[in-house]
């Protein structure tokens, strides 16, 4: 179980903790070593509901969570289910946003729902929580569970729980400013973790609303590493390219081109060097028997000439030269 907190005064605090079943063992102990963390960091503004004893005792997985004064953003890896015993009755105000990335997961009669809301692998669903309400997960889990302050978003959910896909443009956008926190969390001071609250905040926003904007350079960081995100699903697609990428988004490719103006690289370049990393490791992997012109398509490279040149300026050696050093 690691903890790391770091304090923001009065106002809240930002920071993050896990429980990691691989590193500390399966069961009772590492999920209940993480509640406790949680009541004793963020209990009094969301309490957490009872799991099951059948959770409790088979939990395997990693559970981590940021917060951010206010909100908070839970992201759950897991090789077995998690369903709820017991939910408070006391009253809530905040709005929940749950993101399935694998497996599945429902909620039981959540607010102006009208029946219960099913959750799979690759969509969302975000309502205002009025009060508590049961859920469970498929075994093999993975999602984001996302906790905003109800007075933010109140307005926009209220009465009209929305649904969508995770591969929506503003989506992705809220997920990538979400990993850059994950990233970062334990080093943000006072001021840029409240910016980033507030960037989360209007990401939200920008979700429910379908869109995003794409001309506040406070969503910049959070534009590239979406692209960057997209590129590395398909660095073996023909078509990967900055105008693919950027219609994917729905922005221009100026805009895109704009979000990495102020990076070590362009968006072409950073294309190009994460061919060459994923040639590189393939090349030199064991047992591997892939060609140099085999590498080169893959990656889609004018030809072994091409696919040599750069290869070479990226690693000071050839391919061929490359394959033989010593692991």
């Amino acid at each position: 179980m690691s903890r790391r907190l770091h304090l923001l005064g009065p106002s809240g605090k930002v920071g993050t903790f896990t429980a990691d079943a691989d590193s500390t063992g399966t069961g009772r102990r590492t999920w209940e070593s993480f509640v406790d963390t949680w009541n004793a960091r963020m209990g009094d503004l969301y309490p957490l509901p009872e799991f099951s004893s059948s959770t409790l005792d088979g939990f395997q997985g990693v559970m981590r969570s940021v917060t951010l004064q206010d909100t908070a953003v839970n992201e759950l890896w897991g090789s077995s289910s998690l369903r709820t015993q017991t939910v408070g009755t006391h009253e809530h105000d905040h709005i929940r946003l749950y993101v399935v990335l694998r497996g599945a997961m429902t909620l039981r009669d959540p607010h102006d729902q009208g029946g219960d809301a099913h959750v799979s692998t690759g969509t969302y669903f975000m309502h205002h929580v009025v009060t508590e309400n049961h859920f469970h997960t498929t075994p093999e889990i993975g999602n984001r569970i996302f906790i905003f302050p109800g007075d933010d978003l109140r307005s926009l959910v209220s009465g009209k729980p929305r649904a969508g896909q995770a591969t929506s443009p503003a989506a992705q956008v809220l997920m990538a400013h979400t990993t850059m926190i994950q990233r970062t969390v334990s080093d943000l001071g006072p001021a840029a973790a409240h910016a980033s609250r507030n960037a989360l905040l209007e990401l939200a926003k920008g979700l429910i609303l379908d869109h995003f904007d794409d001309r506040e350079p406070t969503f910049t960081p959070a534009l590239a590493q979406a692209a960057k995100d997209l590129a590395d699903a398909r660095l073996t697609d023909a078509e990967l390219s900055p105008a693919t990428v950027a219609a994917h988004l729905h922005v221009s490719v100026r805009t895109l081109q704009r979000a990495f103006a102020s990076l070590d690289e362009s968006f072409s370049a950073y294309i190009r060097r994460r061919r060459l990393e994923k040639a590189a490791q393939a090349l030199t992997a064991p047992g591997s028997r892939l060609t140099v012109s085999e590498a080169a398509a893959r990656w889609h490279f004018t030809d072994s000439s091409h696919f040599i040149r750069a290869f070479k300026k990226q690693y000071q050696a050839t391919p061929a030269q490359f394959a033989r050093r010593p692991a």
